[in-house]
C-alpha cells in the first residue's frame, strides 16, 4: 500500500494533476460585489441597452432575433450572421430532438447558448455556461426593458 501511495504522489507531481475545486471564495466575492452595486439600464437605442445588460449579467454578447419581423438586436457587430446561424442550429435541434428549448455548446473559449422564447431567439455568449433559468431571467429582463423603452 505504501508503494502505491508513493507512486501516486510521484505521479501527481510529475504529471501535475489538478485536484482543485470551484473557486467558491471568488464566487462569493463577485456575488457580494454585485449585491452592493446597482445597475441602471440607460440609453435609448437597442445596442446601448444590450451592452448595459451584457455588463450587468457578465456575458460576452447578447443577440436577439424577432422571428415575426426578422428584426435583430445585437450587442456585437455581427448580429445578422449570428442570428441566421443560430436559427438554423435551433431548427435542426428541434427537428432532431423533440421539445428542445435550449442549445448550449462550447465554441473556442466561449459558451454559446441558444434559447427560443416568446417568438424570439436569444443567443448569448459567455465565459461559462448559463442555465435555462438564468437565460430565461435574462430574456425576461430584456423584454421588459425593451417594452418600457419602446425599442421594439
Amino acid at each position: 500500500m505504501s508503494g502505491l501511495g508513493l507512486f501516486t504522489r510521484f505521479a501527481a507531481r510529475v504529471l501535475d494533476f489538478d485536484h482543485t475545486a470551484l473557486p467558491e471564495q471568488q464566487f462569493a466575492m463577485i456575488q457580494d460585489m454585485l449585491a452592493s452595486r446597482s445597475f441602471e439600464v440607460k440609453g435609448r437605442e437597442a445596442q446601448e441597452l444590450l451592452n448595459c445588460l451584457k455588463r450587468k449579467h457578465l456575458v460576452n454578447s447578447i443577440t436577439v432575433r424577432r422571428m415575426k419581423d426578422q428584426m435583430v438586436l445585437s450587442s456585437s457587430g455581427n448580429g445578422n450572421a449570428e442570428s441566421k446561424h443560430g436559427t438554423e442550429l435551433i431548427d435542426f435541434a428541434s427537428k432532431a430532438f423533440a421539445g428542445t428549448d435550449l442549445v448550449s455548446m462550447r465554441s473556442g473559449n466561449d459558451w454559446v447558448m441558444l434559447m427560443p422564447w416568446q417568438e424570439s431567439l436569444y443567443i448569448v455568449k459567455a465565459n461559462s455556461s448559463l442555465s435555462g433559468i438564468e437565460l430565461k431571467a435574462l430574456a425576461k429582463e430584456i423584454e421588459s426593458v425593451l417594452r418600457r423603452k419602446r425599442v421594439s
